[in-house]
């Protein structure tokens, strides 16, 4: 008997729920607590997908239970099945209760703090009963890992150059600049011309700089020809900011997305500084070969929806670079 065949005729997609537990927790003793039974029904279901497959499927290692190489093969594959049973049954939920919906999201800081609660609110307007999980994700070089692990059904915010990989698929809602801001209170605030070279001496708050964000910001006064000024504090997170620029003491650069639907951030003046106009796309990353759920959809026409006061703005606005 073929391989394929064995596995249609034996492979119960049980075996392969216990399999994903136990790579997922490195343990059976752990995987057995979660799943509520036995460790020796867990052993034994190891043991007959092994024999079903001819194969070795996980190895014990210092760390605990780890995937052969045979192992991570089938892993993601079923990562694969998982997630197709589980948003078809959602599009059966929906198709039965039509505002009814569950949708994982995956949001960058700018996001969080910006467009997403303006698109959660229009969403929950029209679909009191949809359920939006939201993760924060930060730009690291893995975020889009939590994609391909079927953690989230999308990721909305900056764009990131790691996008042009072949399982990505972007859709880009507005391109957005980065301008100069201070507190309301600033004695900066009030000014009607401010040239960069003015600003370098006050205390900024910048992202960390070896992130892609803070490489963003860092081309901002690279291509005014001037140094990037010394940080006073550096952080990514924006309450942080809004804390600290209230004070009136401090200055940073942001993008309109962020002023433009925050509702928690204090009074803001953009500063009216002559800058190399370097727009940044935002928007929304899915996987390809990927059918989103009529729910997670929903939420991304939405989105495209709620963005387009900032798309306008772009096409009126200053000339790319």
């Amino acid at each position: 008997m073929q391989l394929v065949d064995r596995i249609g005729s034996r492979l119960k997609l049980r075996e392969l729920h216990i399999l994903l537990a136990v790579a997922e927790r490195q343990s059976m003793a752990k995987a057995a607590h979660d799943l509520a039974v036995s460790q020796p029904v867990v052993s034994k279901t190891i043991a007959d997908l092994e024999a079903t497959l001819g194969v070795r499927l996980l190895d014990r290692s210092r760390q605990g239970i780890v995937p052969t190489p045979y192992g991570r093969a089938l892993l993601r594959r079923s990562f694969v099945a998982f997630d197709e049973l589980r948003e078809g049954l959602k599009e059966i939920e929906f198709l039965t209760k039509p505002t009814t919906g569950d949708v994982r999201v995956g949001a960058l800081v700018g996001a969080v703090a910006g467009l997403l609660p303006a698109v959660i609110n229009q969403v929950r307007d029209r679909y009191p009963r949809f359920t939006i999980r939201v993760t924060q994700l930060l730009t690291s070089p893995a975020v889009y890992e939590t994609l391909r692990e079927r953690k989230v059904d999308f990721i909305i915010g900056r764009i990131l150059s790691r996008t042009h990989e072949k399982d990505l698929n972007v859709q880009v809602l507005f391109h957005e600049p980065l301008f100069i801001v201070t507190g309301a209170q600033s004695r900066w605030a009030s000014r009607r011309k401010i040239v960069i070279g003015d600003l370098l001496d006050e205390p900024w708050i910048l992202p960390e700089p070896h992130t892609e964000v803070g490489s963003h910001v860092a081309a901002v006064f690279q291509r005014s020809k001037v140094e990037v000024p010394r940080a006073a504090v550096v952080s990514n997170a924006l309450e942080m900011y809004w804390a600290l620029l209230a004070t009136g003491k401090f200055l940073t650069v942001l993008p309109p997305s962020v002023l433009h639907f925050s509702t928690q951030r204090p009074p803001i003046k953009v500063l009216p500084v002559k800058l190399p106009v370097q727009f940044r796309p935002y928007g929304v990353v899915t996987l390809k070969n990927r059918t989103l759920s009529p729910a997670a959809q929903i939420v991304i026409d939405c989105a495209r929806e709620v963005a387009k006061p900032l798309g306008r703005q772009e096409k009126h606005g200053a000339r790319r670079s």
